[in-house]
């Protein structure tokens, strides 16, 4: 089994998160390995329609074999059966995005140097990017301490990011996905790629399955944005053009009807 995230790893990280799309060579990749792994999850903070329109991985020849796990598997898209399941918005993702607008305006006020902060709304959850401000790192900074007491006040979960802090309403991890995931497929091997923060906890759960003495991965799409991520690879590869290479790596391994290395 292997999962995948898709900002990142599959997708380079641009300025709009609109204009995201997987590398060629990994969606080749990805579409061959379908074809012989027990199951491959993209598993993202995206919202699943979001994944599907951006990746075209409903349109793969071996879309069957996939799944999406969106929203940190609080949405779902089965590859088999072409079901969406979205849990309807919550008002609290609503009241964050209007007191969010007036959090940043004062901070601008404040001669903090937000201009550029772009929200996407995910339905579930909100995300605030800094990546096109003059300086997204003082951005960020200025506004995670407001939006920590909003999130706080709302009873949300406080995700960050590569220049980006998200507010969530569902309380899953990439991890919870993982376990599911491992409980229904009961795979002979398992692996997680992955890029940001948000991943660790999917990195955890490959790190719990290996201590049962189960082979598994953990394969890093290496950035200097989160360099402390390289400490935890078994696999440590260049940004998501390296991702795609292990990818066609595998899969051409698997087409010549080798058992390839798992690290």
């Amino acid at each position: 089994m292997l999962c995948l995230d898709f900002d990142g790893t599959l997708a380079p990280i641009v300025e709009r998160p609109e204009d995201a799309r997987p590398l060629p060579a990994a969606l080749d990749a990805v579409d061959a390995l379908a074809a012989r792994l027990g199951c491959i999850a993209v598993v993202t903070g995206r919202p699943v329609r979001t994944v599907l329109e951006l990746g075209g991985l409903d349109r793969l020849t071996n879309a069957r074999g996939l799944r999406v796990y969106g929203q940190y598997g609080a949405e779902r898209w089965d590859g088999a059966s072409g079901r969406v399941v979205v849990p309807d918005r919550p008002a609290s993702i609503g009241r964050a995005i209007e007191r969010i607008g007036a959090l940043v305006e004062g901070a601008a006020a404040a001669g903090e140097p937000v201009e550029g902060v772009r929200l996407e709304d995910k339905g579930l959850a909100v995300g605030v990017h800094t990546r096109s401000c003059s300086d997204p790192a003082a951005a960020l900074g200025a506004l995670e301490p407001g939006l920590r007491a909003l999130a706080d006040e709302l009873g949300l979960v406080v995700e960050p990011g590569r220049n980006v802090i998200e507010l969530r309403s569902s309380v899953l991890t990439k991890g919870d996905a993982v376990r599911e995931l491992v409980g229904e497929f009961e795979p002979a091997a398992l692996a997680f790629c992955g890029d940001d923060a948000g991943d660790i906890a999917g990195f955890d759960a490959v790190r719990a399955w290996r201590g049962e003495g189960r082979p598994g991965a953990v394969v890093v799409s290496g950035s200097a944005e989160v360099p402390a991520l390289a400490e935890r690879a078994d696999v440590l590869c260049a940004g998501p053009a390296g991702i795609a290479a292990w990818l066609g790596s595998l899969s051409d391994r698997l087409a010549a009807g080798g058992t390839p290395p798992i690290g």
